[in-house]
């Protein structure tokens, strides 16, 4: 039976009191950003059926790490879960579900005294019509009343009073001093571009192309936060471009940046995306977490979710070449590709393009370094760039071409280096992606299956099965048997080497 969130306060609510304490030393500095994650996540699902507990319990606003690293390991609900949770514990007074709640002690209360009001009545005498009718209108004395207007209620928390003020629906942590003073910026001061709020100035200019691509702040008139792409009108097509992918059906994904709108004036074209917090190569260079362990699980999922991203591309029916891949063109929340200015679409039965060299320096395919030898644009071409990005992100930041005046000699050649590496699995998925044959590189389907992405239960059950077909052992208990032996012999065999080496 459905209850509501009231019937599980009061059938709950020691129960809840209790999870509480329980989970409030794990969100102490020493452990890990992870299992901070984790467990601010699910105060955040007791907030919403007992908020009253988590304001209560002395719980801290959520720390700056773990929000950063909710943008990777959680998905869009408990993120928003967490943001309301985060501003509930910042601005107490504000919170709408403790002072609904407070109102419902407070009606509780009223109501309490008077059935007590009116038990005594039975064994009194009955005071006057006019001063009985007083009595019951008159609040009670421990309760507060306070009208909408006067009350620091957050029902609508960015929506002011103020004829200049505008909605904002809040989401972006690393834009909101920004977008907070766009919300409230007198309307003299602003541009208007249909339902879209945005102020051209440098202050609200967050990106800025060397094509003369600017990308600014923006709000909607339904609050929602967007990046505006604008660029010069004669020179545009890149942006038209740009908007014809992502308003293909196909590329209505989750891993891929999100299409909001399109608009132009005399002299500009704007295309309004989906605003990310951070490019990958900021994320690369400033947040990742300190823990190797964490770290680690953190690249792994930016890798698959690139290559998730370039799955959406490749796919049979939607057969677009991004052609311009780099760290500046994912975006991070859940990894996306973005950028699709110079990007193509393959027509039915074609498997390469033919066009003029694309990319930018540094990331791409050799096959298309020199004009003269062009050979066209394939998807094994997108896979190499790809390769490229896939160990710049396992690295930390590192091309395996090198860097600078030597990287695109180094392409061309097929000279590169994976010192900065330790993982094999990794090193031979990115060898293999890198290849300089472009008909040797795996398809993007063929990256995702690489070992790199098995857990441990699936490479032991595809290590067994190998075992049983090699050695044609009947049983899992015989090939644990033969695994354990097996290894036992190499490390003796191993130490042997070292004691008489």
């Amino acid at each position: 039976m459905h209850k509501t969130s009231e019937q599980k306060r009061g059938l709950s609510h020691s129960v809840y009191e209790k999870l509480c304490k329980s989970l409030l030393p794990l969100t102490r500095p020493h452990y890990s950003s992870l299992i901070g994650v984790w467990t601010y996540g699910l105060f955040a699902c007791i907030y919403d059926i007992a908020p009253e507990l988590v304001a209560l319990c002395g719980l801290s606003p959520v720390p700056e790490m773990i929000l950063n690293t909710a943008e990777i390991e959680m998905d869009e609900v408990m993120k928003k879960k967490l943001q309301k949770l985060d501003e509930s514990l910042r601005h107490p007074a504000g919170s709408s579900a403790v002072d609904s709640l407070c109102e419902e002690t407070a009606s509780l209360s009223t109501s309490r005294k008077k059935k007590k009001k009116k038990k005594k009545k039975i064994h009194q005498e009955v005071g006057s019509q006019e001063s009985e009718q007083q009595n019951k209108e008159e609040p009670c004395p421990d309760t507060v009343v306070t009208s909408i207007e006067e009350s620091n209620s957050s029902v609508q928390p960015f929506t002011h009073p103020d004829e200049n003020s505008r909605e904002w629906r809040q989401i972006s942590r690393r834009w909101r001093s920004k977008l907070e003073k766009l919300a409230n910026i007198d309307s003299s001061n602003t541009n208007r571009l249909g339902n879209l709020t945005l102020v051209l100035t440098d202050e609200f200019r967050i990106a800025k192309g060397s094509d003369g691509t600017e990308v600014f702040l923006g709000l909607r008139d339904d609050g929602t936060e967007v990046a505006v792409k604008r660029m010069i009108k004669f020179n545009y097509q890149d942006l038209r471009n740009e908007e014809e992918f992502l308003r293909l059906p196909e590329l209505d994904d989750p891993s891929i940046v999100r299409y909001v709108d399109f608009a132009e004036d005399a002299h500009f074209g704007y295309l309004v995306l989906q605003l990310c917090e951070y490019s990958l190569e900021e994320y690369i260079q400033d947040h990742l977490p300190d823990d190797r362990a964490e770290r680690s699980l953190v690249l792994k999922k930016l890798v698959k979710e690139v290559l998730c991203s370039l799955q959406v591309l490749h796919d049979k029916k939607t057969k677009v070449l991004h052609r311009d891949i780099k760290p500046q063109n994912v975006l991070i929340g859940r990894t996306r590709l973005a950028d699709f200015g110079i990007s193509r679409r393959l027509k039915q039965g074609e498997t390469t393009l033919r066009t003029s060299i694309a990319g930018t320096r540094c990331w791409k395919a050799k096959e298309t370094i020199n004009q003269k030898v062009n050979t066209g644009y394939k998807r094994s071409s997108d896979i190499q760039v790809a390769g490229m990005l896939v160990y710049y992100i396992l690295s930390g930041g590192h091309h395996p071409f090198g860097e600078d005046v030597d990287c695109e000699y180094n392409i061309s050649r097929g000279r590169y280096s994976l010192e900065h590496l330790e993982d094999d699995v990794a090193k031979d998925l990115v060898k293999w992606m890198i290849n300089e044959n472009p008909n040797e590189r795996p398809t993007v389907e063929q990256t995702l299956a690489h070992p790199f992405f098995w857990t441990d239960d699936r490479y032991n059950v595809i290590l067994m099965t190998f075992v049983f077909r090699l050695y044609r052992i009947d049983d899992t208990a015989d090939c644990n048997r033969f695994l354990k032996s097996s290894q036992e012999s190499a490390v003796s065999e191993n130490i042997g080497k070292r004691e008489r080496g």
